[in-house]
């Protein structure tokens, strides 16, 4: 089945973008990718000028001059619109399998998008990603530490297991950009040059978490169950011994709190849908 890729934006410097981007077309069965920009994020540090669409332009223009020119091009920063020729940077035959790279993933059947969603809406948007979008992806590679929290704790209530985000086993390089780039990287090599894709919401610690939160909070089915077995015991005492006996009493506060209970821990959710 076909995926869509989600990559949550924060700045509109292409490359932090382009290698999950890549890796998703080489390894993954992704026809689709969407830049998803988080609006009125509160105490949010992100340029205002910074859309979707610049980014979504950006990549794609970077993607272009490494498929068709075998250049890198600057898009953001002071040496922006400068290019570099890859050709005069790498070995002619290695410079000749770069541009072949990147210009077969550039011409596999995809389509670019953007997406623009407010911040106090994210939750009920990933909601509906997941219901129409099974497969999907949720790339967050580039995410503020500020707001992955966000992102997790919505993973975590809402059952979404398919976060992701590019570990690098070294550093971004700022001088030299292009070598950062994913033609320099190996998928799970454990050198300098290698980098893993990681299922944030599947470590162990995580689904420890997980299982221990589900565990800690019944389901409705349940709840009302119970309630309605306590209920049925209270009508059938009060009847055998009167409503003023001990017993009663007793069973019409654990109906009570029962009750009370079950819509504590399960209206909410409906609320929020």
């Amino acid at each position: 089945m076909a995926e869509v890729l989600y990559i949550f934006i924060t700045s509109d410097r292409p490359d932090q973008y382009l290698t999950p981007i890549l890796h998703c077309l080489q390894n993954r069965n992704v026809n689709k990718i969407v830049f998803l920009q988080v609006e009125n994020r509160p105490e949010s540090e992100d340029d205002p000028n910074i859309s979707a669409k610049s980014v979504r332009q950006n990549v794609e223009t970077l993607l272009s001059f490494l498929a068709d020119r075998c250049k890198y091009k600057y898009l953001t920063g002071k040496d922006k619109d400068k290019e570099v020729d890859l050709r005069t940077v790498y070995p002619p035959d290695q410079a000749a399998s770069i541009k072949q790279l990147y210009y077969m993933l550039k011409t596999r059947k995809f389509s670019f998008t953007e997406d623009d969603v407010d911040y106090f809406k994210l939750r009920e948007k990933l909601i509906k990603i997941r219901k129409e979008e099974p497969e999907s992806i949720f790339d967050v590679s580039a995410v503020r530490k500020s707001y992955l929290s966000d992102i997790l704790a919505m993973a975590v209530v809402e059952k979404i297991d398919n976060v992701y985000t590019i570990d690098l086993n070294r550093g971004p390089n700022f001088d030299e950009p292009w070598k950062s780039l994913f033609h320099e990287l190996e998928f799970k090599k454990r050198g300098s040059n290698g980098y893993k894709y990681i299922q944030l919401t599947t470590t162990p610690i995580f689904n420890d978490c997980m299982k221990s939160i589900l565990i800690l909070q019944p389901s409705f089915i349940l709840s009302l169950l119970a309630a309605a077995a306590l209920i049925v015991a209270l009508i059938i005492t009060s009847l055998i011994f009167g409503s003023s006996n001990w017993l009663a009493l007793i069973l019409g506060s654990l109906a009570t709190i029962a009750s009370i209970f079950s819509l504590v821990y399960t209206l909410p959710k409906f609320i929020t849908r």
